[in-house]
């Protein structure tokens, strides 16, 4: 955790950045997060590993209707227009002829569709049968259920946040002398990860060094790093190491440390803790060096009564915004998770 403030400044998307949509597990990419996966003319999706057309679904050949097409819809109509005038005309003309006679037979017309509306001849109408009787088979009800449940929007959160590491470690660097660290990039993987309806959490602390058993203050201190945690359900967590795009679960080797630290629900508060983390820094290492300079060069020597006044009124007043400094840093300390 670099003791500068990071910057403030959104990444904003690049104008024209378009939409890529995979057909195979239907997830959406910005076309610059996946433009390091083109060859041959072709996205390789991150999540799914499969093939995605470099230009959007609705631009590629053959996915419009093609000349053909477009010229049989309206031969179709017109044949289908001059097929019911047809029709209509025929009816007509067969009401209106005479009715057809055969030799020595009485006059007999015939009917052109059965029965006639009026002449008293309705069709038989069906028993109702109440919803709750109807037994369905097994294999139907199966059927019904599965096409009730709603298909997943997205592929399983792993996937997801596998595929943000994965792209987020492509399209960034970590700078310490641009300003660009390890907080400001946990910040955007975070803000990614509760983007996709993903539960996380920003930690700070540090992952060279077990800190099983430290206290708070020392926790505060010496702490220099910070990454994403994420949740994927009530009892499994992974962290995310977003300077090196790598996911890590906690059973894996040196994966401890990662699920220890300072936790922080939002960007707002790790920041806050940042600010007086360095003031108490600031303000304690100050008071420290004021009163070791009283010990050598004051204490038990002789100076005028105002000068000694004065130093020691500057020491009191820097040992107690050390105090406060430390007062608000320990707010976070419910937080903490080094036990």
């Amino acid at each position: 955790m670099n003791q500068n403030m990071p910057h403030p400044d959104a990444t904003k998307d690049p104008p024209g950045d378009e939409q890529i949509h995979c057909p195979h597990c239907h997830f959406d990419f910005k076309k610059s997060d996946i433009a390091y996966t083109l060859n041959k003319g072709f996205f390789k999706c991150p999540i799914c590993g499969k093939k995605i057309p470099a230009s959007p679904l609705d631009d590629r050949p053959g996915d419009g209707p093609n000349s053909f097409q477009k010229l049989l819809v309206p031969v179709l109509m017109i044949i289908g227009v001059v097929v019911v005038l047809g029709v209509f005309y025929l009816l007509n003309t067969q009401d209106s002829s005479p009715p057809i006679t055969v030799a020595e037979t009485p006059t007999v017309k015939l009917p052109l569709a059965g029965p006639t509306p009026g002449q008293g001849i309705e069709p038989p109408s069906l028993p109702s049968v109440p919803e709750e009787s109807v037994v369905l088979p097994e294999s139907e009800k199966k059927n019904q259920k599965t096409a009730q449940t709603p298909l997943k929007p997205f592929p399983d959160k792993m996937k997801i946040i596998k595929a943000i590491a994965a792209m987020y470690h492509a399209s960034h660097s970590y700078t310490l002398a641009g300003g660009f660290v390890c907080l400001d990039m946990a910040i955007d993987v975070w803000n990614q990860l509760r983007t996709y309806g993903i539960e996380a959490k920003i930690m700070g602390g540090i992952v060279t060094t077990n800190i099983t058993a430290w206290n708070f203050q020392k926790l505060a201190f010496e702490s220099n790093h910070a990454w994403v945690v994420a949740t994927l359900s009530p009892t499994e967590k992974v962290a995310i190491e977003t300077t090196e795009g790598k996911v890590i679960l906690p059973d894996m080797e040196n994966a401890s440390a990662y699920f220890k630290g300072i936790a922080f629900d939002t960007p707002a508060e790790i920041k806050m803790f940042e600010f007086y983390r360095r003031k108490t820094l600031e303000s304690c290492r100050e008071t420290g060096m004021m009163i070791k300079d009283w010990d050598e060069n004051v204490a038990g020597k002789r100076h005028k009564y105002e000068d000694i006044v004065a130093r020691k009124t500057q020491i009191e007043s820097r040992k107690l915004d050390c105090e406060n400094n430390f007062n608000k840093l320990r707010e976070f300390e419910s937080r903490a998770i080094y036990y």
